[in-house]
């Protein structure tokens, strides 16, 4: 799978944390489909209790395993494991994946006849192939005030600045984006020498993002989507799926983002902003609820409050105990 140090084209590393399963059918695709490129895979176990690494030293033993004694989550593992790759790239990967092509060096031949490009990423799809969130727009006053005027929602082909973003047909070239989603992502090592990989003050939800700020504005760096390369996430899911914890983390997250690169006012500023966009939406779900038949109304009761945990931490954005 690799060469000599510094030789090898891309390092592959994944993040795996009670996720042995996955890890391996992940494996199984690398191994599977990537093609005409060099590469090595490192693997950081974070503090797994589900015999992650027995099975990776009995079944992938070319496999660079670096072993964690305790969960000190995604953020931290992923910054440990990249100060031991070696490829002139490194391609963040996650656990639950599964690449569809020979998505890296798809991704990687982009990188070499694109110098202007200081990383990218492909699409991201569902096991039956529907579009995944894959790349987005930063949070910001101008993004939130999209949110508060609805204006994604009353004009979705308008390409007003969002969030999250689910690719469609009409994208077969590669485009410029703000940021790509972490599941998938190719670096350049040159990149991570000089502005470093994830800030460790985000332990989950917008590390990548923040990482991708730095490198359009700080390394001065182009982000692209690359919709050729096409990987299946399995772990991937709908906004209304998420659970309270996970959006009070990815709320909190938006307040350490804003208030990094633009300050505590254009942080509550913005944020306000995005309160009210789900105001609006709880107030109307209230009504769905209120009306929804029996065989509906618990599904609609979890919309509802989603909406509402949206507004509580947007306002009062919190910490979560837990890591992951």
């Amino acid at each position: 799978m690799s060469g000599e140090a510094n030789t090898v084209d891309v390092s592959i590393l994944i993040t795996s944390w009670n996720g042995r399963d996955l890890l391996r059918e992940c494996l199984r695709s690398v191994r599977d489909k990537t093609r005409g490129i060099s590469y090595e895979i490192v693997v950081v176990d974070d503090g797994s209790t589900d015999g992650t690494p027995e099975m990776l030293r009995n079944e992938f033993p070319s496999v660079r395993l670096l072993v964690s004694k305790k969960n000190e989550g995604f953020v931290k593992a992923n910054n440990r494991g990249v100060q031991q790759t070696s490829g002139k790239c490194v391609f963040l990967l996650n656990t639950d994946t599964v690449l569809v092509n020979n998505a890296i060096k798809i991704l990687f031949d982009f990188l070499e006849s694109h110098p202007e490009a200081g990383a990218c990423g492909g699409w991201l799809k569902n096991r039956d192939l529907a579009s995944q969130v894959s790349y987005g727009s930063f949070p910001s006053l101008s993004q939130a005030l999209v949110d508060a005027l609805f204006l994604n929602d009353l004009f979705p082909k308008a390409h007003f600045p969002n969030r999250g973003v689910f690719p469609d047909d009409r994208i077969r070239t590669p485009i410029e984006v703000d940021y790509i989603t972490g599941a998938d992502i190719l670096i350049r090592r040159e990149l991570i020498d000089q502005i470093g990989l994830f800030d460790e003050n985000f332990r989950a939800y917008c590390e990548e993002t923040e990482f991708c700020y730095r490198v359009r504005h700080y390394a001065k760096k182009k982000v692209y989507f690359v919709p050729e390369a096409q990987i299946i996430h399995l772990g991937g899911m709908s906004y209304i799926k998420y659970r309270q914890h996970q959006l009070q983390l990815m709320y909190s997250s938006y307040n350490k983002f804003l208030r990094k690169h633009h300050g505590a006012v254009y942080s509550f500023a913005t944020r306000t902003l995005y309160a009210w966009h789900y105001f609006v939406k709880m107030v109307v779900r209230l009504v769905r609820y209120l009306f929804a038949p029996r065989n509906r109304r618990e599904e609609q009761r979890n919309v509802l409050l989603n909406a509402w945990y949206s507004v509580r931490y947007s306002l009062i954005p919190s910490e979560e105990t837990t890591v992951r």
